[in-house]
C-alpha cells in the first residue's frame, strides 16, 4: 500500500500543477468599454475600460487620437485612474470630447506582468 501511494503521489501532484497553470498564465482581456467601440456618441469628457482581472495602475493607459483629414491629434487626459476594485480604468479629459472620429489605443498589465495592447474606434456626434 506504502509502495503504490509512493507512485501515486508524484504523478497526482504534477497533475494538479499543469491544471493550475493556465489560470496563472491568464492575461486581463478587455470586457467592456464606454463609449463602446465603433459607437456613435455624445460628447464625454470620460472614458472607461473594463478589464476580467485586476490591472496594474502604473503600466495600464489609453492614448485617444482624433482623426482630423490625414492627420491625426493626441488628446491629452487630464487624470487616468484605475477603480478601487483594480479592473475599470478611467480616463478624464479637460472638456467634453468635440465631434469627430476617434481611435482609442489601450495597453494593460495584470498581475502576470505580462502587456496586451488593443484597439478601437468611435464617434462623437
Amino acid at each position: 500500500m506504502t509502495r503504490s501511494l509512493f507512485r501515486v503521489a508524484p504523478l497526482a501532484l504534477l497533475l494538479s500543477g499543469l491544471s493550475a497553470a493556465p489560470l496563472a498564465l491568464a492575461h486581463p482581456s478587455l470586457v467592456r468599454s464606454t463609449p463602446a467601440a465603433d459607437a456613435t456618441v455624445a460628447p464625454a469628457s470620460q472614458i472607461e475600460l473594463q478589464f476580467s482581472e485586476k490591472v496594474m495602475p502604473r503600466a495600464t493607459r489609453i492614448e485617444l487620437s482624433m482623426d482630423h483629414g490625414r492627420m491625426k491629434m493626441a488628446m491629452p487626459t487630464t487624470a487616468q485612474e484605475i477603480s478601487e476594485d483594480g479592473h475599470t480604468l478611467r480616463a478624464r479629459f479637460a472638456k467634453p470630447l468635440p465631434a469627430g472620429s476617434y481611435a482609442l489605443q489601450w495597453r494593460a498589465v495584470g498581475q502576470d506582468s505580462h502587456p496586451i495592447t488593443g484597439t478601437y474606434s468611435f464617434t462623437v456626434k
